[in-house]
């Protein structure tokens, strides 16, 4: 689905509230239109695959009246922009809407989009981008205003998530069973992610522990922390999944450049883009994939302010200019302040 196009106009953007979700949590900041944060609250996933339809659609609904709560005064809501994971069809997007509207004013306009949206209106203030999200799974959004937008990847652990957390820590705890088989020579990895599962050489309980209960993404991709500390030492196993790992995360952004005209920011979201060994071989990759150098940026908690700015572009008078980059100024430095960040 193209979420770009899919966004209504937001009539009013006098109170405006953003909403970020995913798996583990949520956050909600309500702002007026010149940036000014009023209130801001954390809370429960909304995730419906992972969370079910009836939580995710609650938890949506409490974190913006928590996010309201804590506003010095009473609010009357005119837009709001929900940004959450697995966020796939307008039936996801639905579920979430339910919540929302159960604590705004009938008025309010509201849009429930993916997650990745918010990241790519924050890589380039709405110019023409791509967006790739990698931490504990991997996504890819392309879009310009003009064009719409797409997403490449995304398809979770079964499918995809290629040069992901999960992907590395899957890769490493293969390696444990290929040296158990004689058939790999990564003693040193192997050892490593022996010692985080807390098992010796003998592997039979490595199925235990990581098939029972279920199938865990953040405990296999747990294992990427070794995988990319060893990179960083030179351990040559290690090195190599990192490079296989983030060459198929660059093929996956090279279809976006491949569909869409005037890309020239890449931002790159994600706790996988804190280790420099990561951002070097994907740095190689891009270049060898897309056939250019594309300007590479490191936003960082951002998607927020990136919901915030495609809320004023999308109201009756938005332009790009001072008036909008001021109020997005304000809105960060609020939300800082809100979350207790900085001095």
């Amino acid at each position: 689905m193209d979420w770009l196009t899919s966004l209504p106009t937001f009539v009013d953007p006098s109170t405006v509230v953003v909403v970020d979700g995913g798996g583990t949590g949520s956050r909600a900041c309500v702002a007026t239109e010149a940036g000014e944060v009023l209130g801001y609250a954390e809370g429960g996933p909304t995730n419906s695959r992972s969370t079910g339809d009836e939580a995710a659609a609650e938890n949506v609904r409490a974190v913006i009246a928590g996010a309201l709560g804590a506003a010095a005064r009473p609010l009357s809501v005119t837009s709001v922009l929900v940004s959450s994971a697995s966020v796939d069809t307008a039936a996801h997007a639905e579920v979430l809407a339910r919540g929302v509207r159960e604590v705004v004013p009938a008025g309010a306009t509201i849009a429930v989009v993916a997650d990745t949206i918010g990241c790519w209106a924050a890589t380039a203030k709405l110019e023409p981008a791509v967006a790739v999200i990698a931490g504990t799974g991997s996504a890819v959004l392309a879009g310009a205003l003009d064009q719409g937008s797409k997403r490449y990847g995304g398809w979770d652990y079964v499918l995809g998530d290629e040069g992901s957390g999960y992907a590395l820590g899957r890769a490493a705890l293969r390696e444990v069973l290929l040296v158990a088989e004689g058939s790999s020579s990564a003693e040193v990895l192997a050892e490593a992610c022996r010692d985080r599962l807390g098992i010796g050489e003998e592997t039979d309980e490595l199925f235990d522990l990581i098939y029972k209960p279920e199938v865990d993404k953040a405990k296999i991709a747990s294992f990427a922390t070794d995988v990319l500390r060893l990179a960083t030492q030179g351990e040559p196993h290690a090195a190599a999944i990192v490079e296989d790992q983030a060459a198929q995360l660059a093929g996956t952004v090279s279809a976006a450049f491949r569909d869409f005209t005037g890309l020239g920011t890449l931002g790159c979201f994600g706790g996988i883009w804190n280790a420099e060994v990561y951002r070097k071989h994907f740095g190689r990759a891009v270049v060898r994939a897309v056939g250019r150098q594309p300007s590479i940026a490191y936003p960082g908690d951002v998607a927020m302010a990136g919901s915030f700015r495609l809320v004023l572009r999308k109201a009756p008078r938005g332009a790009a200019g001072p008036a909008e980059d001021a109020a997005v100024d304000a809105f960060e430095s609020g939300l800082a302040a809100a979350k207790g960040e900085g001095g």
